[in-house]
């Protein structure tokens, strides 16, 4: 009878532990399936200048554009702190676009 009693809940372990498995694998499976994208490549030819301004002026039409643009003055300590600050990313640039020399 205890033989019995072993063999039942070994096959009652096994069906629950295959049924987990076939439930989790079908599951992964979906997400597997939800998951795929597909590709699309643009080719294009790069616009001109002029090009790109036919193109604005087609797609804005005969549309008026309003552009509002705020301000504030600068006191001349200001003035005098942005001045330094372009200095300082224009001698940056020109360091950055140096071409290195040969030590001889």
């Amino acid at each position: 009878m205890n033989i019995v009693k072993k063999t039942n809940l070994t096959l009652l372990t096994i069906g629950v532990f295959a049924a987990t498995i076939v439930s989790a694998a079908t599951y992964i499976n979906k997400l597997n399936a939800e998951v795929e994208t597909s590709t699309v490549t643009i080719t294009a030819q790069r616009l001109t200048e002029q090009q790109k301004i036919a193109y604005d002026a087609e797609q804005a039409g005969n549309t008026m554009q309003t552009v509002f643009i705020a301000a504030k003055r600068l006191s001349k300590e200001e003035k005098l702190a942005v001045d330094q600050q372009n200095a300082q990313v224009q001698q940056a640039k020109l360091h950055a676009h140096k071409k290195p020399q040969l030590l001889v």
